[in-house]
């Protein structure tokens, strides 16, 4: 009978899989090629995770989990401080900000639950700021930032960035 995996290092696993995703890219990614890169074999891999999506999709879940911890407290704020700190936490952390866009822009040639649970997420996490405005605020408010998020890092021009952000932040929950 297979000794079932350790949770520990399923955990590291995942973390090395996040940074290497960060540095290298989703486009090439393989359990072959981050297997070499961690000094294991893809088929350690495969015992842990199963399979290279049930791989990324365990990242994708703790990559999920940093963010929104980056996040915590933040509803707890009336809505445009909320609004205001979950900007500063998005601006603060590139590396994981880079692994969600890859995963969205992979989402848009195949498939990707992942993708969809990750925009969903941050529509119900801005829904969470917000429960005084609709849904179609919410929507604005977590796709604008991510748009603006992707503009700043593409731009590198952050102040007009952080502008932009503080004004849709004002004009959507004036």
């Amino acid at each position: 009978m297979a000794r079932p995996p350790d949770t520990a290092r399923r955990a590291e696993l995942i973390a090395a899989t996040l940074d290497d995703l960060a540095a290298h890219g989703l486009a090439e990614f393989t359990l072959r090629g981050l297997a070499e890169r961690l000094g294991t074999s893809a088929r350690m891999l495969v015992h842990y995770f199963g399979s290279r999506d049930r791989l990324l999709a365990a990242a994708f879940a703790e990559h999920r989990s940093r963010v929104l911890a980056q996040l915590d407290g933040a509803a707890e704020q009336d809505p445009r401080s909320a609004a205001a700190a979950a900007w500063s936490a998005m601006t603060t952390d590139r590396a994981h900000f880079t692994v969600m866009y890859q995963l969205l822009t992979a989402a848009l040639t195949e498939d990707h639950p992942a993708a969809r649970t990750a925009v969903t997420a941050w529509v119900d996490y801005a829904a969470a700021l917000l429960p005084d405005h609709d849904p179609a605020t919410a929507t604005a408010l977590a796709s604008g930032l991510k748009g603006l998020l992707l503009d700043r890092m593409v731009t590198g021009d952050h102040a007009r960035c952080d502008a932009a952000a503080a004004l849709l932040i004002d004009r959507l929950l004036s």
